[in-house]
């Protein structure tokens, strides 16, 4: 099992809608607007890092409004 941490910057007023969205999304644990660099961090998990990858590029990225991604890959 992988687990990471994806933050996520959007378009401006977009977040609320987002982060309903991401929250709908399987593999996507918790997913929260926040204050300071990012918009919205969002806590992934998946069986493999493949998974992940798709998780992130095809599933997260593709939600229209959500801009740049930043991920953390979860060490211990």
């Amino acid at each position: 099992m992988v687990r990471a941490y994806v933050t996520v910057t959007t378009v401006t007023e977009t977040s609320p809608d987002i982060v309903v969205e991401l929250r709908e999304l399987e593999g996507v644990k918790k997913a929260d607007i926040v204050a300071g660099r990012f918009d919205i961090i969002v806590e992934v998990e998946a069986d493999s890092h493949q998974d992940l990858l798709v998780l992130i590029t095809e599933k997260i990225q593709a939600v229209p409004g959500v801009g740049r991604t930043n991920t953390c890959i979860v060490l211990e």
